[in-house]
């Protein structure tokens, strides 16, 4: 249901990573009239550590410098130290840890980042920024 009113929604984009004809992974980023957040992230199993992540990231940051946007903030698992790790490789930093965030229980760690501080890559197409609609991208990054 989520993702659903996600690719509804006029501030939002959604992207689809394919490999061949598998779905490898998929982000949402909502955009503000200052700043981002970074919805949902995730990737494949069979598809982790290969770069579709970053591309996915990319991507949807570069929509926000081209929206004018240059903060971008996002929730990850206070336990998920692979994906705080990938955040961190990214540029993001721990901004506030956020004790029972996830369903009450689980807590989570808000993390942040300025797309200002390093180069987005500009060779990643961003069709429509602030558009609505899913986007698709294959396995070479493009759109």
């Amino acid at each position: 249901m989520r993702v659903a009113a996600s690719i509804r929604a006029p501030e939002v984009n959604v992207l689809v990573a394919r490999i061949h004809e598998n779905i490898a992974g998929f982000g949402i980023m909502r955009y503000g009239d200052e700043d981002a957040h970074l919805d949902l992230l995730a990737v494949a199993p069979p598809y982790r550590r290969a770069g579709v992540g970053r591309q996915l990231l990319e991507w949807l940051e570069k929509c926000a410098v081209v929206a004018g946007i240059f903060s971008v903030a996002l929730e990850v698992r206070a336990g998920n130290e692979g994906a705080q790790l990938f955040y961190k490789r990214m540029g993001y930093r721990t901004l506030v840890h956020l004790p029972g965030y996830y369903q009450g229980i689980e807590a989570a760690l808000r993390m942040g980042r300025d797309l200002c501080r390093r180069p987005v890559d500009h060779r990643i197409c961003c069709p429509g920024s602030k558009s609505n609609g899913v986007h698709s991208m294959d396995s070479e990054g493009r759109s």
